[in-house]
């Protein structure tokens, strides 16, 4: 998602750099939340702008906060499962350790085998978690973000705005907060979902 985001920031970085050129290259005025020149092939000449604060967003849409809990339990138990793992090796390693003056060759060997396979178990075990951790999170934001373009589409059906970005702190320098739905996305999505329980 936040590849997603990056490029979607860099487009508006973009957007906002030929608005000032606009504003200040041809010295014709602009309107605040309207583009005078639009590339080929739009529909309008005026393209109209809002923008979501990701931050808000993430702080207020109730989906997000409970996905973001259930991942944080998922990487907690994660970790618990680890550590008991990691402690029941470094014990029986330790285990053998002591025993070993007491041991065999073939017993040594034997528990060397022992050792290397726990170890084995162990790094398998850290992939395996770390893979389905990493797979149900892209998961999740992609379904967060197929929520919020599918209301979106909704949300814009009469064609108020050309243009619905992203804002996340950092890519932009100058924002009309006018021009801020997040709001409105955040009450709509939150309504979309309590109807949905």
């Amino acid at each position: 998602m936040k590849n997603v985001l990056l490029v979607i920031n860099i487009v508006l970085l973009l957007l906002v750099g030929y608005l000032y050129y606009l504003q200040f290259g041809n010295k014709q005025p602009v309107k605040a939340a309207t583009v005078s020149s639009i590339p080929s092939g739009a529909k309008s000449e005026n393209a109209k702008v809002a923008y979501i604060d990701l931050d808000s967003l993430q702080n207020n849409y109730s989906y997000y906060k409970k996905i973001k809990t259930d991942f944080e339990n998922r990487q907690s138990k994660a970790n618990d499962e680890i550590t008991a793992m990691q402690k029941k090796f470094q014990n029986r390693a330790v285990q053998l350790q002591q025993k070993a003056a007491a041991m065999s060759p073939q017993e040594q060997e034997d528990a060397m085998q022992e050792i290397n396979k726990m170890q084995q178990d162990l790094q398998n075990r850290k992939q395996n978690i770390d893979n389905e951790l990493y797979n149900y999170n892209s998961k999740m934001k992609d379904d967060i973000l197929n929520r919020i373009q599918n209301f979106l589409k909704d949300y814009n059906k009469d064609g108020k705005y050309s243009y619905i970005f992203s804002y996340e702190p950092g890519f932009m320098f100058y924002k009309d907060s006018t021009l801020n739905i997040t709001p409105e996305v955040i009450d709509g999505l939150n309504r979309i979902d309590s109807v949905k329980k």
